[in-house]
């Protein structure tokens, strides 16, 4: 999927977000992507079970916000596939991955 494509806001988790999450989240994001860091994102933990535990690989593409909704594209662990998934900064300052959107 390419990044210029929006994918469907459908399976987005938008409870609990603001102006404070999305201003975090996409700082965070900027600087994990200036380091160059491989790092590897979980699903957060109550939703993991969800998505069979999968983890993900950001494409290092710049992230993209709709409403307080932040987006990436990665691969997936798992299966290989490129998708968009809701990233979020958590109260530790880790980024964890929300849902996988199309």
């Amino acid at each position: 999927m390419s990044d210029n494509a929006s994918p469907s806001m459908d399976k987005a988790i938008t409870a609990g977000l603001s102006e404070v999450t999305l201003a975090r989240t996409l700082e965070l994001y900027d600087a994990h992507r200036a380091s160059g860091s491989e790092r590897i994102l979980n699903f957060r933990g109550d939703l993991a079970e969800r998505y069979n535990y999968d983890k993900i690989k950001p494409l290092m593409t710049r992230a993209r916000e709709h409403g307080n909704v932040v987006y990436i594209e990665a691969v997936s662990h798992k299966t290989g596939e490129t998708g968009h998934y809701q990233i979020l900064a958590n109260q530790w300052k880790l980024l964890e991955v929300l849902a996988r959107l199309d």
